[in-house]
């Protein structure tokens, strides 16, 4: 299974923004996780959902689904760090037509270990 990482880290500016634009994947899963900063999510399975540092966001794009990934609007007056990671994984054949799917789990519901 392929995985790419894509985020690393960017930087805004006061009257800036991150924005990547609604785009369509197909046939392969996203994990985001961010180590700071904030990311909104939104889909065209009506998700909407913010991602803080040490939350999964996890898409299963299977038979097609449209994503945008934009700086929250709460965070457009102030400079701010957004860096993280976004895992992309290729589905296995038989499963490379699925339904779309989204989930998400806040940083409290993923278990640490020190």
């Amino acid at each position: 299974m392929p995985i790419q990482q894509l985020l690393g880290s960017h930087e805004k500016d006061l009257g800036g923004g991150f924005m990547v634009r609604p785009h369509p994947h197909i046939s392969l899963a996203t994990v985001t996780y961010l180590f700071e900063g904030a990311i909104d999510h939104r889909d065209s399975l009506g998700s909407f959902q913010r991602i803080d540092p040490g939350a999964i966001n996890w898409i299963t794009a299977g038979g097609g689904i449209v994503h945008s990934k934009r700086g929250p609007a709460d965070l457009k007056s102030v400079p701010y760090v957004s860096h993280g990671l976004q895992l992309w994984v290729a589905l296995p054949e038989q499963s490379d037509e699925c339904e779309p799917a989204f989930e998400h789990a806040n940083a409290s519901a993923i278990p640490e270990f020190t």
